[in-house]
């Protein structure tokens, strides 16, 4: 591994146990290792740092959630393997993380939320589309409106106001109910066999 994605990789695990502020890049160099010489060569500053940091994250991350795809019965199958990892992720991480990425790096946390780079609809487009042609998902839906929409509701789950509902309720009281919703009969079979399997 290189000193890039190493640097990436354990100054992410840091930001995401203490939080994105309490991690000075002083922490960083000595936790890893390095000089800062080295890291301000590599990294512009720490807001770089923390973007590269999701950057890598969301590549790793798309990067496992392809091989569920590819190695999934079916999409049903895959979004609940997909869902269990992001619980376990999202459980290990500091709220800090998410609160500091918002009020220290907004520019950060802006383009997270935009459509682009950092938020791209096109894997959660393939995955729609790969259940529509299976009779999973309704055939008549607007698969660009539906990944804009379940992004968004992925958006709102990890806002501060809604923590306090818990992530079973917001999935027993938001998620199922939405993609029951969409489902064809033979999809929403899918879901309840992949209900009694996968907990959350």
């Amino acid at each position: 591994m290189d000193t890039r994605l190493r640097i990436l990789k354990d100054a992410g695990e840091m930001f995401k146990h203490y939080g994105i502020r309490s991690v000075t890049m002083e922490h960083i160099a000595a936790e890893l290792g390095v000089s800062k010489r080295t890291l301000y060569e590599i990294f512009s500053d720490k807001d770089d740092l923390v973007k590269q940091v999701i950057e890598e994250e969301i590549r790793v991350h798309k990067e496992y959630c392809t091989k569920q795809i590819e190695t999934s019965e079916n999409v049903i199958e895959a979004i609940f393997k997909m869902g269990q990892v992001n619980v376990e992720m999202f459980r290990k991480i500091n709220p800090l993380f998410f609160a500091d990425l918002r009020k220290f790096h907004p520019g950060v946390f802006r383009k997270i939320q935009k459509k682009g780079k950092l938020k791209d609809l096109s894997f959660t487009k393939s995955l729609f589309e790969a259940g529509i042609k299976d009779g999973l998902f309704s055939a008549n839906l607007n698969i660009e409106l539906v990944s804009s929409f379940v992004q968004k509701i992925f958006d709102i789950i990890h806002e501060d106001e809604f923590k306090e509902f818990g992530r079973e309720n917001l999935t027993n009281s938001i998620l199922l109910p939405y993609f029951n919703g969409i489902a064809t009969e033979k999809g929403k079979n899918l879901i309840n066999k992949y209900l009694d399997i996968f907990k959350y």
